[in-house]
Order: structure tokens, then sequence, then C-alpha cells
């Protein structure tokens, strides 16, 4: 086990870097790692109704992305401004906690515009150095988020370099139903379909939603090498009396208990009992998950390939061991494996 940021860095050739969602949706591959033995399987993601079995659950995160990503100029300026929604701070007054782009040419007082829609932005208060509280100005009769979904494009992930497309409101959304409230998408949810869906319940599998919504910690680079000292930013969380009661359930019978991504990962372990169970709650979380840290509710874990020195890659190690995941990620590369939200998938039971 490793808590030291340098023993996370690899070489990631960007063309491994999936810029665009496979079709059709799920036919990603699936790397399978056996926890046990450090056995590697080569199979597709429609292949996981195998690795699953009746009384199973898997545990999700519902919270979905919207178009929070707005481009627009201050006044009397041609300059492009982008503003990342990132939480709602007062429904009533229209108030968002947002980060814009470029920040140091955006200060208090300055207005907003938005081309081609009546919707205009005053920053109101700085809270750090590169998110402001900004205050939507709605004009009579309008809804702020229709105005928004109008406007808006999915704020994709920084290494997905290519121009936003129409279709990324669809790719970047998961199938199922759930709560809007994250900046982006829980990565590992993106490639089930109903089909796969209603082949894991045909054998008995339950899915279990939790919510977390995904938010300016997927945006913070980790600049120090001792993890302990690394803190991650607040993300709200939720976990239902149902979904804890389910969850503990299927533990109590032995039945495998499997986690879809990071997020889902965070939530669970941030709402544990003084007896290691799941309980229900509310709260925000900032738990960073690191080697030595041991995770106590998930039996299995599927989450995406993730980027160098990256939260996600660091929570799949303290899941499946530093020395056999770096293996699979080793495995990952020279087979030629796709990086990131739209691409390839690990699977560790």
């Amino acid at each position: 086990m490793s808590s030291r940021l340098s023993d996370y860095a690899f070489e990631l050739n960007e063309s491994q870097i999936a810029q665009y969602p496979p079709q059709p949706r799920g036919s990603n591959r699936l790397m399978v790692l056996h926890r046990e033995s450090g056995e590697i399987e080569h199979r597709r993601f429609s292949d996981i109704p195998e690795f699953a079995g009746e009384g199973d659950v898997i545990v999700y995160n519902n919270s979905l992305p919207f178009p929070c990503l707005l481009v627009g100029h201050k006044e009397r300026s041609t300059a492009p401004v982008e503003v990342l929604l990132l939480r709602e701070l007062d429904h009533e007054s229209h108030l968002w906690n947002a980060m814009v782009e470029p920040a140091r040419k955006i200060r208090v007082g300055n207005k907003i515009q938005f081309p081609n829609s009546p919707l205009m932005a005053e920053v109101v208060d700085n809270t750090t150095s590169r998110e402001r509280a900004i205050r939507f100005i709605v004009p009579p009769g309008e809804s702020l988020a229709t105005l928004i979904e109008d406007i808006g494009q999915m704020a994709l992930p920084r290494y997905i370099t290519r121009p936003h497309r129409p279709e990324d409101y669809r790719d970047f959304r998961p199938v199922w139903n759930g709560v809007t409230g994250s900046v982006q998408a829980p990565d590992a949810s993106l490639p089930f379909t109903r089909v796969i869906m209603r082949e894991l319940e045909v054998k008995g599998v339950e899915f279990v939603p939790v919510t977390l919504h995904v938010g300016t910690a997927n945006f913070r680079s980790i600049e120090v090498e001792d993890l302990f000292k690394f803190s991650m930013d607040a993300e709200y969380y939720h976990i239902t009396e149902e979904a804890a009661h389910r969850v503990n359930q299927a533990r109590r019978q032995g039945k495998r208990i499997l986690l879809a991504g990071v997020s889902a990962l965070r939530a669970v372990e941030s709402s544990l009992s003084a007896y290691g169970d799941l309980k229900a709650g509310e709260d925000w979380t900032v738990k960073f998950i690191f080697p030595p840290y041991k995770v106590q509710i998930p039996t299995a874990f599927l989450t995406q390939f993730h980027l160098p020195k990256s939260a996600g890659y660091i929570a799949t190690a303290a899941f499946g061991g530093y020395l056999r995941v770096r293996k699979a990620y080793e495995t990952a590369l020279s087979e030629g494996y796709q990086w990131g939200c739209y691409g390839d998938l690990l699977l560790i039971i």
C-alpha cells in the first residue's frame, strides 16, 4: 500500500483517452481483476451479468449531470467567459456558486451576458480564487432552469479536447432516472443500458441508488506528495433508509455488493455506523479514499480507468490493492484499453 502521490504516476498516451463514447452504448471493454488471485480477464461490458447473481445488489450514484457550463462575456467586451455552475445557493434570488474562467478578470460587480439569451448574471462575491457567487437576472415570466438548459453545455472533463456536440447531452447522462445536481457524470454509470440492466434484474440483482452530487472535487489536482495532507472539496450526499436497509440486508446474507463508481463509493463510505453498517442520512463529505484505508461496504467495485495521480485511481487502489491495481493498469496500457469517462472499465471482484 502506498500513500505517496508519485506512486500513482504513469505515462498515458493521449490516443488512449476516449474522446467519444463507444457505439452502441455498453460496448466498452471490461477488464476483470480477481482480488485474491490477481488473475485478470479480458471481457466486454455486456458480460457483466455473469458476475452477479440472485440477491446481489449494485449500488449506483443516481445524481445526474446538467448542462452547467455557460459561455458568455462581460459587458462591453467580446472576450469569452466560462461560467461553470457548481451549486445553487439560494433558489429565490437565483444565487449560485460558480467557477469562472479567466478568474483574474472577473470581479465583484461585473455583469456577464450570454449570447442568444435574455439571461444575465452579476458577480456578487468572491468565494475562492477561481469561484464566484453570481446572481442571475431572469426576465419576468422566464424560468431560470429553462434558460440554463437552452444555452448550457455538459461540463465534459478537461481531457476531452474535442468541441462540444449536441449528442453530449444524451451520451454524458446515464440511462436511469435520478436527481439532477452533478457537474459531471458518475462515469461508471454511463455504459449501462436498459438491456443490460434487465438481464441483471432477471437474475435477481437489485439496483440500489444513493446520491452524491459530483462537484469541484473532479476539477482539483492533487499537488501534495503525502496523501495524508490532501483535502477533498466537500460534496453533498444522501443515503435513504431504504437503500441502507437493502445494502445491510444483502451483507448479512453474504451477497455481493457491487459499487458502481468512485462517487458511489465515497457516498457509502461517508455514512457508516459504529458497527460498520451503512446508515441513512445526508451531509457534506470531504472523504478522500486512499491506501491504507480499508473499504467497508462493497465486496466488488466497478470503475473507469482513471488518469495518473487522480483521486479515482488512488481510490481504486485502496479497494483492489495497490500492487494488483497497478498491474491491471499496466496491462490495460499494453493492451490498448481506453481511459476516461467514455473509456473501458475495470471490475474488481
